[in-house]
């Protein structure tokens, strides 16, 4: 049995109109209510890409009344702290580091402007897969219940938060059954870099639509003991910073040693 997810980053009022609306036909072709990370009050400058939609929270209130599952994704998109995360690598953040005192003011912040524009939603997730210890206890307090993120194998409680473990950082592959989180971010899918990106997107509609479900159903599973979920969390994140990377560029090699010998012989 497959369970996919299917989740879409960074949907703001100057978000790329023309790439979303390529995205939603598709989605509403296939029958598929996806997570929507929407950003209360988006800063991040590569982010302000089209005049600003004054009917975008509107358009939010009605795909959530259709069935799509709407998340808090951050508050600004403002990265620009440093602090160890759980679970993405070093760089720069919207939380991690932060003060509980400081990351609950911004997700309050954050929570009131989408109730302000008749949003309301317990499920959250960071900019950049970037978050401490202090952000869930801070999300806790503010009322959420979810967070969609992580490297565990399942879902664990961890500081009154319900972590749903989001293992990639895109698309992934879907060989076995299991649970599998693909993310997009619609905005990108412009840049020649990123261009597969929507093509990976039109594959899994097509081959797996009839395993994509919503975020309840995906989040509905037996709840994991958490000392063996950060165990879990923690081999998965070290074998995908040391061991992953040395993997491939030892595959890369082997390749190229059989060119150079098929070429000699």
């Amino acid at each position: 049995m497959k369970k996919i997810l299917v989740r879409f980053d960074d949907l703001c009022p100057t978000m790329n109109k023309e790439q979303w609306e390529k995205a939603k036909v598709l989605l509403k072709q296939y029958d598929v209510k996806p997570l929507l990370g929407v950003v209360p009050e988006c800063r991040d400058p590569e982010l302000l890409i089209d005049k600003e939609d004054l009917h975008f929270f509107e358009e939010m209130r009605s795909l959530q009344k259709e069935g799509y599952t709407l998340a808090m994704h951050g508050c600004f998109h403002e990265c620009i702290h440093q602090g160890k995360t759980l679970v993405s690598g070093p760089g720069y953040s919207e939380f991690a580091g932060r003060s509980y005192e400081d990351q609950y003011a911004t997700i309050k912040k954050g929570k009131e402007i989408l109730e302000e524009h008749g949003i309301h939603t317990t499920i959250f997730f960071a900019p950049r897969h970037s978050y401490d210890l202090n952000t869930l206890k801070a999300l806790a307090a503010n009322g959420f219940t979810h967070i969609s993120d992580g490297k565990s194998h399942t879902v664990w409680n961890r500081e009154g938060i319900l972590c749903v473990p989001c293992r990639s950082s895109g698309c992934p592959a879907i060989r076995f059954n299991g649970y599998y989180t693909a993310v997009f971010h619609a905005h990108e899918w412009v840049r020649e870099d990123k261009a597969f990106a929507y093509k990976e997107f039109v594959s899994l509609l097509e081959n797996h639509h009839q395993d994509i479900v919503d975020f309840n159903e995906f989040a509905s599973r037996k709840e994991g003991h958490p000392f063996v979920q950060m165990i879990s969390e923690k081999a998965f994140i070290f074998y995908e910073n040391h061991i992953r990377p040395k993997l491939s560029a030892l595959h890369v090699l082997i390749k190229r040693r059989g060119r150079k010998n098929g070429r000699k012989t």
